[in-house]
Order: structure tokens, then sequence, then C-alpha cells
């Protein structure tokens, strides 16, 4: 897995996470904390760019949703007896755009109905324009 970082200006510094290659359960982790250290600093929105993603397992869909969260505000590691619920909050996409799936992991996140809260774009200047 590859990941690089670059900042576009929107009205407020917004990041690219381009990555290349599959998302699965060896890699899912790694891509969540680099979102957690790019939340901290710079930027509290995200585009996450998945043009160069081939396939994501279920495992990596859940770090989409992690990351989700993260950028919420909603902590990072939840303790087990607090057990919230933040599944169905609209703020938990409302800072992480999707651009370019390719179409096996666009029909998987349709599958698993992340698209349903996502939204998707299919150019950067759209993505960026639209926080």
């Amino acid at each position: 897995m590859e990941i690089s970082i670059s900042i576009e200006q929107g009205k407020e510094p917004i990041a690219v996470m381009k990555l290349k290659g599959g998302i699965d359960a060896m890699n899912f982790m790694e891509i969540v904390d680099k979102a957690q250290e790019i939340y901290k600093n710079p930027a509290r929105d995200l585009i996450i760019d998945l043009s160069e993603v081939p396939s994501i397992s279920s495992t990596g869909q859940v770090g989409i949703h992690k990351i989700a969260l993260i950028y919420s505000g909603i902590p990072h590691k939840v303790e087990a007896d607090e057990n919230p619920d933040f599944t169905h909050s609209g703020n938990a996409r409302k800072h992480v755009r999707l651009l370019n799936p390719q179409p096996a992991v666009d029909e998987a996140l349709a599958k698993a109905g992340l698209k349903l809260f996502f939204k998707v774009f299919h150019d950067l200047e759209s993505a960026v324009h639209s926080f």
C-alpha cells in the first residue's frame, strides 16, 4: 500500500489521501492511522482518492468508516464499556469524500451500503468544492 498526501485549498485546507494498492486486513490500519495524523494537522476535511485501488475487502470498508468517524471528531479508540452507536450519524460522514473508485471498489462500496453515506466524485475539483 502506498499513501501520498497533498493539500488542496478550499474554504479551509482539504487533505487528499491518494491510495495505491488493495485495501484489506493487512493494511487498513495504516490508512486509518495516516488519516488520524492528517486530522491532527493540517486538515479537518479529507478526500480519499481511490483511483488506484483495485480492490477493497470488508475490513478495508471498516477502515473507511473509521476514518469518517475520526473526521467527525469521534475519538479514534472508544472504550469497550462506552459502546456508542455512531453508525447512523450524518456527522460521521460530513468531512470525508471519496474520489474515483474503480469499478470493483465502487461495487463493493455499493453492496456494503457505504455509497449511501459518502459523497462520491469523479473529479478532484468537484470534490474540493463540495466542502
